[in-house]
């Protein structure tokens, strides 16, 4: 399995099933214009089963299916689970399966995550399913086997970063001293990790170092990690000050700043800002874009962004995921489409 070219690509929680980058045009379009095109698009007839869907996910099919499975919710897990741990699970197949997990966030994922990556240290999956296990909630049984591999350094970095990866999502003081060993390292990559690790727990110290990475031209590998670290610690306008122009075409970039305007905006500010968040690939940024909006009490406003995606078909369903994760429900039928409070059906 060929590994991704960026520390950044390592860590977004977009790259789900169908997943693709691209400004969400729905909210231009009006409100009966998404409905009917919510209305076409609903599949005829009835669905795949659960089995027939984790199935579908070895094959050509998996952009259909991965969509439909996260829009069931939870209850596709236990059969996840089952196909992931499969003796002779094909490494495409279990990708798929990893995503699926990742997109669904649940804590019963983690010991299935582990159990493989206890298993075979070899696995070509290792670092995804480090990644997903970063992603899922934390537990001390994770902390504890991610403690272990962030302090060994027999581990290959591709593999070994990924524990730094979890101490930063998790905002996890316990990262804290390897993250403190390895801030001046030569290597670059090394050093954006434990970079990313101290800004994400608050560390004004980091704000310099991760400057002068930027300002001295970092490595793509590291860029759009570096991008967001900067975005824990500066205004928007210290960040677009900091941070070189010339980066600014960039998703990255234009993620991470969308972060650094809401981390620092008035909250009747927030939920304009939110509503470009939802197109963030970065992390954690569709669900805080989310439940912002619906504390906002603008859950109208998030329909389009639920109904259906054009340009990156699947984003939909992760948003009406994180709709259901807040406690909300989204009610699809053939003559209506809202969100309201509750569980989705």
């Amino acid at each position: 399995m060929r590994a991704p070219s960026t520390f950044l690509t390592l860590l977004l929680a977009g790259f789900a099933i169908g997943i693709a980058s691209g400004a969400n045009a729905q909210h231009k379009l009006d409100v009966e214009t998404w409905i009917e095109m919510r209305k076409a698009m609903r599949p005829k007839g009835p669905p795949p089963t659960i089995q027939e869907d984790v199935a579908a996910l070895a094959g050509g099919g998996a952009r259909q299916a991965g969509p439909r499975l996260i829009d069931r919710g939870p209850e596709v897990l236990p059969a996840v689970h089952a196909a992931f741990l499969a003796p002779g699970v094909e490494p495409r197949h279990a990708l798929a399966l990893l995503q699926v997990m990742g997109a669904l966030q649940d804590k019963s994922s983690v010991p299935v995550v582990l159990e493989l990556l206890r298993r075979d240290a070899n696995s070509p999956l290792r670092r995804d399913a480090l990644l997903i296990l970063a992603m899922l909630p934390a537990t001390e049984e994770a902390a504890a086997f991610v403690r272990g591999v962030a302090a060994n350094e027999k581990e290959a970095w591709r593999t070994r970063r990924m524990a730094f990866t979890w101490y930063g999502l998790h905002r996890d003081s316990r990262g804290r001293p390897f993250a403190e060993a390895l801030r001046g390292d030569a290597d670059p990559e090394r050093r954006t990790a434990a970079l990313y690790v101290l800004a994400r727990l608050g560390d004004k110290s980091a704000l310099e170092p991760v400057s002068e990475i930027l300002a001295g031209g970092a490595p793509a590998s590291s860029r759009d990690a570096l991008l967001l670290a900067l975005a824990e610690l500066a205004a928007p306008a210290e960040f677009e000050r900091r941070a070189p122009a010339a980066l600014a075409w960039s998703n990255g970039y234009k993620d991470a700043l969308r972060f650094a305007r809401y981390r620092t905006a008035p909250a009747r500010d927030r939920p304009a800002i939110c509503l470009e968040m939802l197109q963030s690939q970065a992390p954690g940024h569709r669900e805080i874009a989310v439940r912002c909006l619906l504390e906002a009490g603008r859950a109208h406003d998030l329909r389009p962004y639920a109904a259906v995606d054009l340009e990156a078909p699947g984003r939909a369903a992760l948003v009406r995921n994180e709709i259901r994760r807040a406690g909300w429900r989204v009610v699809d039928t053939d003559t209506e489409f809202r969100i309201e409070p509750g569980r989705s059906r």
